[in-house]
């Protein structure tokens, strides 16, 4: 990795090192300097930044609105990413700490960057790419929002931010950015950042109640108790009576009551959160409360009747709903509870009465649809939910929910061709509908469309890559589409069909060893061992612990005379299944194989007198077999070759070991000897090797020299005397 050195750059604020616009700004800190300033700037000028940081950072916990402490954390952040990089060489340190002073200039404040900053900004942001380009960071949008949550996860929130920031300008990762970012502000008390950030996620994903959790905890903290308890309102209603905010909202109207014990609305809403918590005698009271001081407010009225709704006084609800539309009969939210107690007392038809009064008040509500729909549907056919769905398509074709739920009744309905048609539409109208890529992909898998469903899957994966139904979905179309193609390709290979069958299996994803066998049997089957051998090896490195695989790559290597590589394969295929004869044979041919090419370079060599060359290639045949006669033979020859007159008598003695039909060795034996001096040696392996040659009927110039040089040798059996020197060995 080539080093990246830090441009040099000008601090923002420093006594001794550098002046500037800024500088000139807090030359001197306005009114008296907290503590842990003091503490931060004293562990600044010693060039301990790490505790510098951590005083600056309490300093502005303290007083959010402090620049000086703001400004000497920067250059603390640049000191010490320049110490990282320049000098401890740990660039990923170096930019997390480059990350944090560009987010303390130019994110903590929701307020445009002062153009006298901008020159020590961009180098900042300059030296930040250097960085991230030198350790190949991933720049793209998922790449920076993945590391933001990683930088989060690690409690770098200041870091976190600025890829956030920069992960937010791509539409599929803009709501988690601004949620991430929102949420962090949050965690950091940043209120005003937090509310900006988490009302613009809220505005694309309006029913997350941890966002309006976040939100109303901002707003209380700013102060904004109306615009808290609106949002806690909406986050208890996206989720089960979260005790946390209960209480939260049970503060806030306890606090108006105290400031304004009269106040009906306070009384109506802490009278809601005690229902919630089903302390039912206790909301009746703040409920009376409420009524009692503004009889006119029918909101409390109807919060009466869902607390008798609540306890199953069905009646007795009904009842109140009905005095409240005797005095506002166009406020829909009556006939829709009205409804629900009807349909909970078996009443079919008076809740579908008061479900359709509720639609024509308010002709778009979904949830007064659905409602009516559920009950609809536990008596309705499928061809009647069909018909429902699109004569309400009909009336508003734009809408996603419907168009969404009609294919998903014509896919339930076995429809397929069809629901594929409207989940694209619905997909269209509302790209964030995770439900349906999910169901959309599962049509193209019962069509067995793999590709297509698999393409729907990937795009969903970059659009949700938390969402694990996703990936689940995504391994298990892999897997059947797999399947179908491995059972059509293994048909094509059992009708001789290779090439058809290779182009099957490598359409199989991802990729399986079963596949790679496939079509290194598909590549044998044409004779091309080369790339069938290439294949095997690549399955076996997926299943190692493949015996059968191991088998067919050392066939395959053999096939194509690279010993080494089917050696080593056969023996991997022994060491995983001992028994497995088909290994062992080909171990055994590869072994003689190998030797055999050895065999005919060593002679080679021998030819040529390279004898160091044939010395190494024999000794190499005898490592791999202990007992090759024809190597100790010709290890012979070149020790005679070398006048290593006894060496060579040793392997020639072997080579008769090995093979007692070598009877040449003996005749050699025997010149050796001569060689050497030793007579008498010499005399008994020519009468050897002449009777064994005549036994065999043998008959050439050696055997006729043997006889000769035994009667020349024959005076020196009893008695060693001076002998002529033998002939050249031939």
């Amino acid at each position: 990795m080539k080093k990246k050195v830090l441009t040099a750059f000008f601090l923002l604020f420093m006594t001794g090192f550098v002046s500037g616009a800024l500088g000139e700004e807090i030359s001197s800190y306005t009114g008296e300097p907290s503590v842990y300033y003091t503490n931060g700037m004293n562990y600044l000028k010693s060039d301990q930044y790490s505790n510098a940081i951590t005083e600056f950072r309490k300093a502005l916990r303290e007083n959010p609105e402090d620049k000086s402490s703001r400004i000497q954390l920067i250059n603390a952040y640049i000191l010490r990413a320049q110490y990282h990089n320049n000098k401890a060489t740990d660039y990923n340190k170096a930019a997390n700490d480059l990350r944090s002073a560009i987010f303390y200039m130019k994110y903590y404040e929701n307020t445009p960057v002062d153009a006298r900053y901008i020159t020590d900004l961009n180098t900042m942001e300059e030296n930040l790419d250097n960085i991230l380009y030198a350790i190949n960071a991933d720049q793209t949008p998922k790449g920076r929002y993945m590391m933001g949550k990683s930088l989060r996860a690690q409690g770098e929130f200041a870091a976190a931010i600025v890829e956030f920031q920069k992960a937010q300008n791509d539409v599929n990762y803009r709501k988690g950015s601004l949620a991430n970012m929102g949420e962090i502000y949050y965690i950091m008390n940043l209120n005003n950042q937090a509310v900006y950030y988490l009302e613009q996620a809220i505005a694309l994903d309006a029913n997350n109640s941890n966002l309006h959790l976040k939100l109303a905890g901002a707003y209380e903290r700013l102060g904004k108790t109306e615009k808290a308890a609106s949002e806690y309102n909406l986050a208890i209603s996206g989720s089960e009576n979260n005790e946390e905010i209960l209480l939260a909202l049970e503060n806030i109207w306890k606090q108006k009551i105290n400031v304004n014990p009269n106040d009906a609305e306070a009384h109506a809403n802490l009278g809601a959160v005690y229902q919630k918590r089903n302390n039912f005698d206790a909301a009746l009271a703040e409920y009376n409360k409420a009524e009692d001081l503004n009889p006119s407010n029918i909101n409390t009225r109807l919060n009466i009747g869902t607390l008798y709704q609540a306890q199953k006084e069905y009646n007795t609800a009904i009842a109140a709903y009905d005095t409240i539309i005797a005095v506002n009969p166009n406020y829909m939210l009556p006939y829709f509870y009205k409804a629900q107690c009807y349909r909970a007392m078996g009443n079919k038809d008076a809740a579908l009465e008061n479900y359709k009064l509720a639609l024509n008040l308010e002709p778009a509500n979904q949830t007064v649809k659905n409602e009516m729909f559920d009950m609809y549907s536990t008596s309705m056919t499928p061809q009647q939910k069909l018909a429902f769905f699109y004569a309400e398509l009909q009336k508003d074709p734009d809408n996603p929910n419907l168009t969404y739920q009609y294919a998903y009744e014509l896919h339930k309905a076995g429809k397929i061709t069809d629901s594929i048609a409207y989940y694209n539409q619905s997909i269209k109208l509302d790209p964030q509908n995770e439900d349906a890529y999910i169901n959309l992909a599962q049509a193209y898998q019962q069509k067995g469309e793999f590709e297509k469903a698999r393409n729907i899957l990937t795009n969903a994966k970059g659009l949700f890559p938390e969402n694990q139904l996703v990936k689940k979905q995504l391994s298990s179309i892999d897997a059947e589409s797999g399947s179908l193609l491995y059972s059509k390709a293994t048909e094509l290979f059992n009708q001789k069909k290779y090439q058809e069958a290779i182009t099957l299996y490598q359409k199989i994803l991802p990729v399986t060893p079963e596949a790679l066998i496939g079509i290194g049997a598909s590549y044998q089957a044409l004779n091309d061992n080369a790339t069938a051998a290439s294949y095997y090896e690549k399955s076996f490195a997926i299943d190692s612990k493949n015996a059968d695989t191991a088998y067919y790559a050392a066939l395959a290597y053999s096939n194509i005379e690279n010993f080494t590589k089917a050696k080593n394969f056969a023996r991997k295929a022994l060491a995983l299944d001992p028994k497995n004869n088909n290994a062992k044979e080909l171990l055994t041919y590869v072994i003689e194989q190998e030797n055999t090419v050895k065999m005919d370079k060593a002679i080679s060599c021998f030819d040529k007198a390279q004898y160091q060359q044939a010395l190494s290639l024999l000794n190499a045949v005898l490592a791999q077999d202990a007992k090759d006669a024809n190597a100790y033979y010709y290890r012979g020859m070149v020790y005679d070759a070398q006048k290593k007159y006894q060496n060579a008598i040793n392997d020639y003695k072997k080579a008769l070991i090995y093979n007692p039909q070598m009877l040449i060795a003996n005749y050699s034996i025997a010149i050796d000897y001569d060689y050497l001096g030793q007579y008498s040696n010499a005399l008994m392996y020519h009468k050897k090797y002449l009777a064994a040659t005549q036994k065999a009927g043998e008959t050439n110039e050696y055997t006729r020299y043997s006889a000769k040089r035994i009667q020349e040798l024959k005076k020196y059996e009893t008695k060693p005397v001076a002998a002529t020197k033998p002939a050249a060995k031939k």
